[in-house]
């Protein structure tokens, strides 16, 4: 579970990408997250977007292997493009948050010592 709802499920290649982008927005500090999670957000927004992201891939996936979406389609390409990158930028941002949170936890260690 998550801790802050996103959309579901898959709407036009448009919406999509506009989707994508408002996230990409946050990710690079653009516009505010949404939710204020402290050192935690970072993590937090990255995994919940990577969630998103792998959810959109896996419903093009389907309907790949369906038929409904051709080589040619603006969704494959969408797939192949736009969404694969995003899906980087999130694992990066995961990393980023995994690092925040573990330096904020050794100073955090080195003050009790």
């Amino acid at each position: 579970m998550q801790k802050f709802p996103l959309k579901k499920g898959l709407s036009s290649v448009e919406s999509l990408h506009e989707e994508i982008n408002e996230y990409i927005d946050v990710l690079m500090g653009h516009i505010n997250p949404p939710i204020p999670d402290g050192i935690d957000t970072l993590f937090e927004v990255s995994s919940t977007y990577l969630a998103r992201a792998k959810e959109i891939e896996i419903k093009l996936l389907e309907r790949e292997r369906s038929g409904s979406i051709t080589a040619g389609d603006d969704l494959k390409k969408f797939r192949t493009g736009e969404l694969r990158s995003f899906i980087e930028l999130c694992k990066s941002g995961q990393n980023q948050g995994s690092r925040r949170i573990t330096v904020a936890l050794s100073e955090l260690n080195l003050k009790e010592s």
